[in-house]
């Protein structure tokens, strides 16, 4: 049975790169939206994919470098787990920025599939 809480894709879905955080507390791009000219895209987050071997830590995704603002909760990820969230589990927040993160400690993966809105 299909959830309630999937929408209609409106737009294109891409994945980021595989992000891992070089310094603690510092925001680094995630995903860089497609900017055709006088018509940026949107971007939604779909789905998130997080791994941390080196301890339990707490991850941040918004947008902005200086100073990070949160677009949804804040994510705990436990240490040597594989961590997914799906569209089901995520708010739908329509940014138009590039997606950023921050993590608490170095060296956490993140990676995040978004849907793209826009000509």
């Amino acid at each position: 049975m299909a959830s309630p809480y999937r929408q209609p894709a409106r737009g294109i879905r891409k994945s980021g790169p595989i992000v891992t955080i070089a310094a603690a507390g510092v925001a680094e791009v995630l995903y860089q939206q497609t900017n055709l000219g006088q018509n940026p895209r949107t971007v939604i987050i779909r789905k998130i994919m997080t791994y941390t071997n080196v301890g339990n830590c707490v991850v941040d995704i918004g947008i902005g470098l200086a100073p990070l603002v949160n677009i949804i909760p804040t994510i705990f990820l436990l240490n040597t787990f594989d961590n997914e969230w799906t569209e089901d589990e995520i708010p739908e927040v329509e940014v138009s920025a590039d997606i950023t993160v921050q993590s608490d400690i170095l060296g956490c993966q993140v990676q995040i599939e978004v849907e793209e809105i826009g000509s």
